[in-house]
């Protein structure tokens, strides 16, 4: 069977930011817990594939804001699985008002782990046979390598985190939404004064666990653009790769 997963979220204060605006980290949290609940209705739930000795890895995500959605507004969140691959599974995501006005979409690629190595494996064949929903238009594949994880690369602003114990999820590492939390908290002030956060495109290259130290990294690719690095800083090994665009709303 195929599966659409639409759950309705009523924004609390402490998902808002100070704006009042649903948070970047809010809503990624929420798509992951609908795509949890998703996989858990294909039978590739966390723990199902805790059982044989595998766990999902984000590997591409990309999120594009077209509206804002506000304290106390309801939101709708749908996401289902588009494309099975040899190694990867694609997965979209729509976020609407309750009048169905688009406010958000979102696409990503996931790969499956090996608990024991570590490393990635092919999609287990249990996966391999789920069915994605006909008759709906995915968003566009994201490219494996985009251009701001090869162009040059000279950070301007830096700043150093240690993982913390809530920043851990079941697969015993850092959850993803933890990383783009650290990089938008290293953005320049004015800019988060100023302007809204209107595209994220991000590339996760690796893990790190509880009390690893990290560094975040940033720099501007033009007024409204910025390129980001979090690195562990003793290998120098890339963990998340990042751009961001931004639109002026506040003086």
């Amino acid at each position: 069977m195929a599966f659409i997963q639409t759950d309705t979220f009523t924004l609390r204060g402490y998902e808002c930011d100070a704006f009042g605006r649903l948070s970047i980290p809010a809503l990624m949290n929420f798509m992951q817990e609908s795509a949890n609940r998703n996989a858990i209705d294909y039978g590739i739930g966390i723990a199902d594939l805790e059982r044989q000795g595998f766990g999902w890895m984000l590997m591409r995500f990309r999120l594009q804001m077209h509206q804002y959605p506000r304290y106390s507004q309801t939101i709708r969140v749908i996401t289902y699985p588009t494309v099975v691959e040899k190694f990867f599974i694609y997965r979209d995501f729509r976020v609407e008002d309750e009048a169905g006005t688009l406010l958000a979409d979102a696409t990503s690629v996931w790969l499956v782990f090996s608990i024991e190595k570590r490393g990635m494996v092919p999609l287990p064949d249990f996966i391999k046979k789920l069915n994605p929903p006909t008759g709906l238009e995915p968003l566009p594949k994201l490219s494996a390598k985009p251009d701001f994880q090869t162009n040059p690369f000279v950070p301007t602003q830096q700043k150093d985190v240690e993982v913390g114990w809530l920043s851990i999820d079941q697969n015993q590492h850092v959850n993803n939404v933890a990383y783009v939390q650290w990089l938008l908290e290293a953005i320049d002030k004015e800019v988060l004064q100023t302007s809204e956060l209107i595209q994220i495109d991000l590339v996760y290259r690796t893990e790190s666990h509880w009390g690893d130290t990290l560094q975040v990294q940033s720099a501007s690719e033009a007024a409204d653009t910025f390129v980001h690095r979090i690195i562990q800083p003793e290998s120098g090994k890339d963990v998340l790769l990042a751009r961001t665009r931004w639109t002026s709303v506040h003086s």
